[in-house]
């Protein structure tokens, strides 16, 4: 309302300043024309204030060459009078023709055409009568009255006649010098209304551009806080114009599209955000488009994916509004969207967790059922061992089963220890513990054929849970088993190493299978992914992993498979190496080995 009025106000201003100096100078104008006009008619009665006066010189010069013929009898003198007969008759006319406007001047001038008239009929008998000789009727003539009244009656009429011309000529120059003060005021008046206009028009143009500058300060300020806001958000966030073409793009929605502002400004939404469904890769439609045909908040359809301009693909989630002006009229729409990948691995994890700890309660259950007719089975070798009648065969027999029974029995306690071990750390000896794991799988090496090295070194005990880090050592060893070929070998390496952690213990499995492909070189340890077609379940790797991390260490494995060439020893394969953080009290100067 506020702006409306000051419009308002600002053109009223204008047509009030216009009217008045259109009203001025027509007021001007009109003067002029009067000034003009009196000028004129001053001009024209001085005129016949002139004309009066040579008519009546006129006649006085007649007057006076005819005196002067007459009283020195010389032609000469008549020159004069003859010149003055010859012009008095067109003045008057002169005289006529510049007072035909006024009846009463007509009059006057009708007057004093007659008294010229006969005032040179008078001047014209004298001489004729010198001419016809006598000069002495002549000059009797002249010495009569008749001339002098004529004249008298001639310039009593001149002089009446300059009085009214003169209070004309004085009227009309009041009437002009009037008009030219009002003028001159009007002029003045003019300029200062003008002035004052221009004034008021600058303070008003000052003050409009004033407020422009601080309304644009405060909307780009504003724009600025809104563009820092929207680009320092964590989602990304896409703009459009009301034709669906893109306006703004924040660092987030540039890097998951993969265009900058600059590439992607005033393209069409559809060319910028290409998505698709996840599972069928068909096109779905653009949540913009819907928003600028319904003017209501559309979400996104589930299993949403983002087509990247390098043509990968990335899960987003998220929802389109409409924005609106003061009118209610859509303007534009916003989009706001994130990345889904780790909501989806997330996910993905949640239910691979669910099944790895059904698995676990399941191995558990099944070590427990399995736990009590072993120690029936246990306890019927130790009665048929203690028969006195068997053959030396059978004792042989029986001890070798034995032998394998105590190893089924030792392994359902290491599975039932695993689910329910104690969680207090302890000290623990790496090496004394990498024995107790190879003695499990001794039956296996010997199957097939494999050589196992130990390369033990010196390295003090690390800190955790003794239960867990056998599970690391079990899951490593048994991999490398499945690894190798038949005939194949083992290397298994302990050593007190410098790392960038510090002084570790360093646990290296290194064998001479084929080696991981580089293109599952990073998926190894996901949950129930495995390379093994039919004995492996996915979680060994996995659950080492774990492991290791809650211990504070760290686990890399190289491959010399993509190349085939050759470790540092000599062996292709994979090497599996663990670092763990030695415990508090031997970090002081442990006797270190160089690390492999």
């Amino acid at each position: 309302m506020q702006p409306s009025y000051r419009r308002l106000s600002i053109l009223a201003g204008f047509v009030l300043m216009l009217i008045v100096l259109v009203g001025n100078g027509l007021l001007i104008r009109h003067e002029l024309s009067v000034q003009i006009a009196n000028r004129n008619e001053v001009a024209h009665t001085r005129q016949i204030f002139t004309e009066l006066g040579q008519t009546e010189s006129l006649i006085k010069d007649a007057e006076t060459g005819q005196r002067g013929f007459l009283y020195t009898e010389d032609p000469r003198y008549l020159a004069d009078y003859q010149r003055a007969i010859r012009q008095v008759q067109p003045s008057i006319d002169r005289l006529a023709q510049l007072t035909g406007d006024n009846p009463r001047e007509q009059l006057q001038v009708a007057q004093l055409r007659s008294l010229a008239t006969a005032k040179l009929a008078e001047l014209a008998r004298t001489i004729s009568l010198y001419h016809s000789g006598h000069p002495e009727g002549a000059k009797a003539l002249v010495k009569s009255d008749q001339g002098l009244l004529l004249m008298n009656d001639l310039r009593g009429l001149v002089e009446e006649m300059g009085r009214e011309v003169s209070s004309l000529a004085a009227t009309q120059l009041i009437d002009y010098q009037k008009s030219v003060k009002v003028t001159t005021a009007s002029v003045y008046v003019a300029n200062l209304i003008a002035v004052l206009g221009l004034l008021l028009l600058c303070y008003a143009i000052l003050r409009q551009i004033e407020l422009r500058e601080r309304h644009a300060r405060q909307m780009a300020e504003r724009e600025q806080w809104f563009r820092a806001t929207l680009t320092s958000l964590g989602d990304a966030v896409m703009a459009t114009d009301g034709r669906g073409r893109v306006t703004f793009l924040n660092p987030v929605a540039e890097d998951l599209i993969g265009l900058d502002l600059a590439s992607a400004k005033g393209r069409p939404i559809h060319d910028v955000f290409r998505i698709f469904n996840e599972s069928t890769r068909l096109p779905i439609e653009n949540p913009i488009e819907k928003v600028l045909e319904s003017g209501r908040i559309v979400g996104l359809a589930n299993h949403t994916v983002l087509e990247k301009t390098d043509g990968t693909m990335v899960p987003i989630e998220d929802s389109a509004a409409p924005m609106r002006d003061s009118r209610g009229k859509i303007v534009g729409v916003v989009l706001v969207f994130r990345d889904a990948t780790l909501e989806r691995q997330s996910q993905e994890l949640l239910r691979k967790s669910e099944k790895l700890a059904a698995s676990a309660r399941l191995a558990a259950t099944v070590a427990h059922e399995i736990n009590n007719p072993l120690e029936a089975i246990g306890n019927l070798i130790y009665i048929l061992a203690g028969m006195a009648d068997l053959p030396p065969s059978a004792y042989e027999h029986l001890a070798l089963a034995e032998q394998e029974l105590e190893r089924v029995s030792h392994i359902t306690r290491q599975t039932l220890g695993f689910y329910r071990e104690s969680r207090e750390p302890d000290q623990v000896e790496i090496a004394t513990l990498v024995d107790s794991v190879l003695n499990i799988f001794s039956n296996k090496f010997k199957s097939k054929n494999i050589a196992v090295e130990r390369d033990f070194h010196e390295c003090p005990p690390v800190r955790g849970l003794a239960g867990e880090l056998r599970q690391v050592v079990a899951n490593l060893v048994n991999n490398a088993a499945d690894a190798v070929h038949e005939g194949g070998s083992i290397r298994i390496r302990v050593a007190c190493v410098e790392s960038v952690e510090g002084k570790v213990a360093q646990l290296s499995v290194a064998d001479d299978g084929p080696g991981i492909p580089p293109s599952l070189r990073d998926r190894i340890f996901e949950p129930f992914f495995t390379t093994k077609k039919d004995v492996g379940t996915g979680l060994g790797l996995w659950v080492t992993k774990e492991i290791v991390d809650r211990h504070n260490g760290r686990i890399e494995v190289h491959s010399w498979s993509e190349n085939g060439s050759r470790s540092e020893n000599g062996a292709s394969g994979a090497t599996f190496k663990v670092y763990l953080p030695l415990a508090p009290e031997h970090q002081a100067s442990p006797r270190l080995t160089s690390p492999l």
